[in-house]
């Protein structure tokens, strides 16, 4: 009790020290017990800039669920932004055990739109972190809905970036990392158990890639490194495997409908385009294509222990 009622004053306080910078807002609400809760603003906004813009809230209602601070695992809340202003970051948690993160520095340059981070968790035991740094028009959102699932995200200088992750389910992972960003950021779509995505991007031009993931133990590891491409890729039933590693310019789609499919998908250099589609159990594929030529390759498995082998350069 004395640790709950200590966080509430914390976030009060902060709130009433941030009515000095101007657009500075924090609200803390607390309800069940052992919540605890965490949040630091800085705004060094010039006074020539008319955009200013920092608004923290937290919202816990359940048992031992945290943001930062004492008892937490990350960070709650951390906002520092200059030299423009703007940001918003919003943790709701309803259940018992979340925990969330969110840290937002922002070196933006002038006149940037707002910078926004949002984690509602619902459930048992669900945990999620958001970082970003030198974001400039980011969107950041998690949303889990069910047990243990984990979310990752982080955004170093980011750009036009966004991340939006939805998981349903119990024991899904998203781990995900958009270093010197550009523009769009992946999106994870996950239902069901044991789903695990994996991303690692570094200077995206492009949409980046679009990730649905129904069913259990599905995996999706994808590698973007200074591609413009659009990556999508969908999993339905179990034991579902995707590799995919993208440079250059197009498109790749996969879809896996079945169980213990495996799809390894390398794309470097030139403009390419790659689809393969799996409906059954079993099935392998094989796609390797490097330009500068503009190559294209189609795989179309159906039934149960197909092997296709693609290479192109």
């Amino acid at each position: 009790m004395k640790l709950a009622l200590s966080t509430i004053a914390l976030g009060v306080g902060l709130a009433c020290a941030s009515l000095a910078a101007s657009g500075q807002t924090i609200t803390v609400t607390q309800q069940g017990s052992g919540n605890t809760a965490a949040a630091e603003q800085v705004n060094t906004t010039p006074e020539a800039v008319i955009y200013s813009s920092t608004t923290a809230s937290i919202t816990q209602i359940g048992n031992d669920n945290h943001v930062g601070g004492p008892g937490g695992t990350s960070a709650g809340i951390f906002q520092i932004l200059s030299p423009n202003g703007g940001a918003r970051a919003l943790v709701t948690q309803t259940g018992t055990g979340n925990n969330a993160g969110i840290t937002q520095d922002g070196r933006p340059g002038p006149n940037p739109p707002p910078v926004t981070a949002v984690i509602t968790q619902q459930g048992n035991g669900n945990d999620a972190a958001i970082t970003q740094t030198h974001a400039v028009s980011n969107d950041v959102s998690i949303d889990q809905n069910g047990s243990a699932n984990l979310a990752r995200l982080l955004q170093v200088d980011t750009g036009d970036a966004s991340f939006h992750i939805t998981q349903n389910g119990t024991g899904n992972t998203t781990t995900a990392e958009h270093l010197r960003s550009s523009h769009g950021g992946p999106q994870v779509n996950q239902t069901g158990e044991g789903n695990t995505v994996a991303i690692y991007a570094d200077n995206l031009l492009g949409p980046g890639a679009r990730i649905t993931q129904d069913g259990s133990v599905n995996s999706a590891n994808v590698l973007l490194i200074d591609t413009d491409i659009m990556l999508t890729l969908s999993q339905q039933g179990v034991g579902n495997v995707v590799n995919a590693s993208e440079s250059g310019a197009g498109f790749a789609d996969i879809s896996q409908s079945g169980n213990g499919n495996i799809a390894n998908l390398t794309q470097a250099n030139g403009f390419l385009k790659a689809s393969i589609v799996q409906i059954g159990n079993i099935n392998g594929a094989t796609v390797n294509q490097s330009g500068p030529s503009e190559y294209v390759a189609n795989v179309n498995q159906s039934g149960s222990g197909n092997w296709s082998n693609v290479y192109q350069h």
